[in-house]
């Protein structure tokens, strides 16, 4: 197949039940490309012996194109002795930084919903500009989980390997093409069927925190340094919520429900928390916020979503003490009617932008070698790129 033949109305999109079932993101993407009669493939175990050779029959029954998407890192995992062999194949990665690196590789395109993870690779930023804490408490509400517990105990010993895992991550790092047109961008889509606006809903809280405050990963990629494994990449979010819960009427809650639950939430704040850690990525709950008519309080990410700075009240998260947050709380508060003006203004114009529709027109662009259409993007270092 020549690298100027991919369309992706001729591809064969494999992805997993796990994510597709649980983020609403997920199926709204999934869902549009059934409705472009396109092929998919939902994976349900990858563990199964049977449903894996079953895959790998259809896979060879043609040269299609494949493109890899909503998988863990272990779906992922099982499934390279199928691509080892076959290869002719792309991925499209949400946190890039957890996913086994051969697939990396070995792929014709790497996709990335966030912009962070091509601006490290073409080196024109760095991994973060803070570093995280040494350690975190996995006992904080939102952070209880057996697999908290289990990377708490095992960050300081992986802590200690790091240096050596560092150094073969340089070797990794050069066996890995860097060239610009093997990177696109795709961002999560959103449709507005997600986020119903009701007119009539009443605030219940001036600020909630709707998101994990634990963000804590196996660094897989080469590209991200392996000493913040099971780090709490989340620890502005962290910070945010702790002076939220003593100083303002707050609502901490991460554990949705369902989405209904989720959105009546959100409309029924003043604010939400955003955040994209400490590795500045954007996540798809800004927009759904946005789209909600809810803006948000917290820190911005500096090469996606222009359009999101119009609806967010920044904050220096890392030089705010509790001394000093009372009096910019209440100036957010002031603020609050004109910024949701804004978001709601801002809302038909993002339905379109992301709609799963367009994206994947945007991404079929791409792939042809024309650039993002502006209004993605701060910065496209792909098209400065030498």
């Amino acid at each position: 197949m020549s690298k100027q033949s991919i369309s992706l109305n001729d591809c064969v999109w494999v992805y997993g039940e796990k994510i597709y079932t649980t983020l609403r993101n997920a199926q709204t993407e999934i869902d549009a490309l059934k409705e472009r009669g396109l092929a998919t493939v939902m994976l349900k175990n990858t563990r199964d012996p049977a449903e894996l050779e079953q895959l790998r029959r259809r896979l060879w029954q043609n040269d299609a194109h494949v493109i890899l998407t909503r998988l863990h890192p272990s779906e992922m995992q099982d499934l390279q002795p199928i691509f080892r062999e076959r290869k002719n194949f792309s991925v499209i990665y949400d946190d890039w930084w957890i996913m086994p690196h051969w697939f990396t590789l070995e792929a014709r395109h790497v996709i990335f919903r966030k912009y962070n993870g091509i601006a490290i690779r073409l080196g024109k930023a760095p991994w973060t500009n803070h570093a995280p804490p040494l350690w975190y408490n996995p006992f904080f509400p939102d952070a209880r989980s057996n697999y908290a517990l289990v990377a708490s105990a095992l960050r300081l010993p992986l802590l200690a390997v790091s240096p050596v895992v560092n150094l073969a991550n340089f070797f990794r790092r050069q066996r890995e093409s860097t060239a610009p047109d093997r990177f696109l961008y795709f961002p999560f889509s959103i449709k507005a069927e997600d986020v119903p606006l009701q007119n009539d809903v009443p605030y219940q809280y001036d600020f909630a925190n709707i998101w994990s405050v634990c963000g804590i990963f196996m660094m897989r990629d080469p590209f991200a340094p392996f000493h913040h494994t099971f780090a709490n990449l989340y620890a502005d979010r962290l910070k945010m919520t702790k002076l939220l819960l003593s100083t303002a009427h707050s609502f901490y809650h991460t554990r949705k429900k369902n989405w209904t639950d989720y959105t009546h939430l959100i409309r029924s704040t003043r604010y939400a928390v955003a955040s994209g850690g400490l590795c500045d990525k954007f996540n798809p709950n800004f927009l759904e916020c946005a789209c909600l008519g809810t803006p948000m309080i917290g820190r911005s990410v500096p090469f996606d979503a222009p359009w999101f700075d119009e609806c967010l009240f920044p904050v220096d998260l890392f030089n705010l003490t509790a001394a000093d947050c009372k009096p910019v709380f209440e100036a957010a508060l002031e603020r609050q009617p004109a910024l949701r003006e804004k978001c709601l203004n801002w809302r038909d114009r993002l339905l379109h932008m992301y709609s799963p529709h367009t994206l994947l027109d945007v991404l079929q662009t791409q792939i042809d070698g024309h650039p993002v259409p502006p209004g993605y993007l701060k910065v496209d270092f792909k098209t400065t790129a030498s």
